[in-house]
Parts: structure tokens; C-alpha cells; sequence
């Protein structure tokens, strides 16, 4: 599968501390990339036809300099669309200056209505008002699913993001903490099922293989980690402190950004070192 979208991971820091995040797949170093190495890999990952990035963290919205990161990888040429991943509790304030830096729409993790996690509906609203007015569209809501905390919240999670205009993202646990896994992990097979049957269309997305339903209104989207979710995978990874990252899933084959050689062709070997890759193969 072609790499499409570059995905930076700008901090390991966060101000919530969810019992579910898996940090991009990488270790907390305590370094971060400084905005000029982070331009230096989006440049080259635009000359192999990289269109997309997608800015994460941690909680990116922590980093001081994010609007000057979001201004840079926007200006950068072939870079058509920037987005991010955000809690959105610090959204409120930053959504205009995002959005006039470059930044084109948002993912806002959102867990519970109820207020069961900390990345509910009550807490992210003034981010998701303030995104919807500068225009970061369209907005879609990221949905952890979790065994005996929020997995009976599906169906009112459908309905607040109808409410809001945004589109929902239904996410399953994907098995990188095994203690954490085996407590919370519940599969979204009876929900996709069940979605089915609402669905007045269904469509499978390239990337990653994943499935959107639309329901009266809202787009819902399944992603279920597996075969098919890594042989549709077109993304490649930036860790915080400056590492390439072919895999999620692996920590075995990283590229070393920041030790003097050419950027270039440190991102080309990272390239060479793709391959599909699934939980639980040797």
C-alpha cells in the first residue's frame, strides 16, 4: 500500500491522562523535535507523494509552538491537507489560530456522554462550538470503546454527534498494553453488525480498510484492528522525539532522525522498512 499520510507525533505530554492511550506506539523520552527537523521530514515525505498530515501527541495543543508547527507543515509544497488529533479541552482558544495557520479539520476524542471517562461530551463542547465556527470541518468525534465503562454509551454517542454535525468514530482497543486489552478490550463485531442494519449506505475507506455506515444524518466509522486494518495501511509515523516509525504495531525497526546523517535518506530507509505487520505474528 502507498504512503498517503504522514501522521507527527509532536509531544508525548498531555494534560488527561486516559487509560487507553498508546502514545502513538512509542515510549515516553522526554525529547521533542524542534519545528525544523519536523519540516525537514514533512518535505521529504512530500517528495515521495505524501499529501496528508495529521498532527498528535499526546494532547498536540500542550506544545507552546503548535500554531507556528500547523503554519509550516501547511506552507510546506504538496502538503494539501493538515489535521489533527486533539481532547479538545484546549481547543476553544486555539481553534481560530489553527485554522487561519493552515489546519483544515480536527479529530476530538470524545468516550462518554454520561461523563464515565475524561474525554466526554461535557468537557470537549466548547472546543467542538468554537472548531465548528472557524471552519475546521468536518469534525469527527473519536470513540474509544471500553468493556464495562462506556460500551453501553454507543447509541447516545450516535445521537450527540447527529446533534453537533460531526461524524463519529467508533475505535476498538488494539492489543499494545495486554493488561489493559484484556480488561477493557470489547469487539465492535455485534455493533458493525447491528450498524449494518441501520445503514441506508455503506462504504469501505481506502485507508486502513474501514468501514463508514451512514445513519439518518451521521456518518459512523468502525475501526477494528486485524489483517485488514494493516494491509490498508498507507501512513508512516514521526515519534516526538524525532524518530520514523513504520509501524504502530513495532518498535523494532525505527529510523533514527536526529544522529547528522541526510534526511532524506534516512526517511527512504524508513520506507524500505514497511511491511505488513499483525498482532500476534512472529
Amino acid at each position: 500500500m502507498p504512503v498517503e499520510n504522514l501522521r507527527i507525533s509532536v509531544t508525548q505530554r498531555c494534560n488527561l491522562d486516559c487509560i487507553y492511550c498508546h502514545r502513538e506506539g512509542e515510549n515516553r523520552s522526554g525529547e521533542e523535535a524542534g519545528i525544523g527537523r519536523i519540516c525537514e521530514v514533512v518535505g521529504c515525505a512530500a517528495k515521495w507523494g505524501v499529501k496528508s498530515v495529521k498532527i498528535t501527541g499526546g494532547e498536540p495543543l500542550v506544545r507552546r509552538d503548535i500554531v507556528e508547527i500547523v503554519s509550516r507543515i501547511s506552507a510546506t509544497d504538496g502538503i494539501e491537507e493538515v489535521s489533527m488529533t486533539t481532547n479538545g479541552t484546549l481547543l476553544e482558544k486555539l481553534a481560530w489560530p489553527l485554522f487561519d495557520a493552515g489546519l483544515c479539520r480536527v479529530n476530538i476524542g470524545c468516550d462518554s456522554v454520561s461523563g464515565a471517562m475524561d474525554k466526554n461530551a461535557r468537557g470537549i463542547l466548547p472546543g467542538i462550538r468554537a472548531a465548528k465556527k472557524a471552519g475546521l470541518a468536518p469534525i469527527k468525534l473519536n470513540m474509544v470503546v471500553l468493556k464495562g465503562v462506556n460500551d453501553h454509551e454507543i447509541g447516545e454517542m450516535i445521537e450527540f454527534a447527529r446533534g453537533q454535525g460531526a461524524n463519529l468514530q467508533l475505535i476498538e482497543l488494539i492489543p499494545l498494553n495486554k493488561p489493559t486489552y484484556d480488561k477493557y478490550h470489547a469487539s465492535l463485531g455485534p455493533v458493525e453488525e447491528k450498524l449494518k442494519t441501520m445503514a441506508v449506505k455503506a462504504a469501505e475507506r481506502k485507508m486502513q480498510n474501514r468501514m463508514q455506515y451512514h445513519i439518518d444524518g451521521v456518518v459512523v466509522e468502525v475501526v477494528r484492528p486485524g489483517r485488514r486494518f494493516c494491509e490498508g495501511c498507507n501512513k508512516i509515523r514521526l515519534t516526538s522525539d524525532g524518530k520514523l516509525k513504520p509501524c504502530l504495531m513495532r518498535d523494532d525497526n525505527l529510523v533514527e532522525v536526529n544522529n547528522g546523517k541526510n534526511v532524506q535518506d534516512l526517511f527512504n530507509e524508513a520506507m524500505g522498512r514497511r511491511q505488513p505487520y499483525y498482532p500476534g505474528d512472529s
